[in-house]
């Protein structure tokens, strides 16, 4: 059987929700950013549970796209030993890695890009989110102009919490705006958000 390689661009995602994957036969390998000092312990505390099947990895130096390389060495150097046995996921809302990940398929190896954790998970929150809550949040930003739309995940957030008048949880707000990566009607690069609406 394929093994599954999931390489997370921790500088890009830092809600990862690892639990989703439990019952997956994954490999994880996280690459956190050289100037990245804190890691949330939820997030530890879930990483435990995989054991041998996780891997920090603390990149060399800082710039831009200096993880992204790092990323790319790993999937060309794990692509070889695996001699197209194995696929590769990399989750990362940076559209940067599109060229990589077509260029790999090419040479006849597996490996995509994913916006969400929820997408590899047939059990994820996703599958059960009110599709009324997400016309809703595409209802509201859809009469707003793409140059007046919120910019960041951040101030996305901030803007979903005020349409539900913060009735909602910080969990179904995070949901929702990962359904609309999920969807390809968010993506993100350099942490500035891009509508597909």
């Amino acid at each position: 059987m394929a093994k599954t390689v999931l390489f997370i661009d921790f500088e890009n995602i830092q809600t990862i929700d690892l639990p989703t994957l439990k019952d997956s036969d994954v490999e994880i390998k996280i690459f956190v950013g050289e100037s990245q000092q804190k890691i949330p312990f939820e997030l530890v505390r879930s990483a435990q549970e995989f054991g041998g099947s996780i891997e920090w990895v603390k990149i060399d130096g800082t710039g831009k796209n200096a993880l992204d390389f790092h990323i790319a060495f790993y999937l060309g150097r794990l692509s070889a030993a695996a001699q197209r046995s194995a696929s590769f996921i990399i989750l990362s809302k940076d559209t940067g890695f599109d060229p990589l990940v077509r260029y790999v398929k090419r040479h006849h190896i597996a490996c995509r890009r994913i916006n969400s954790i929820l997408e590899l998970s047939k059990r994820g929150e996703l599958l059960t989110l009110s599709n009324e809550l997400v016309d809703k949040v595409m209802e509201n930003l859809s009469k707003i102009h793409k140059n007046r739309r919120p910019r960041t995940r951040k101030t996305l957030h901030q803007h979903i919490h005020g349409l539900f008048q913060k009735k909602e949880s910080e969990a179904t707000i995070n949901t929702l705006i990962d359904a609309l990566f999920v969807q390809n009607k968010l993506a993100e690069e350099n942490n500035k958000l891009i509508y597909h609406f």
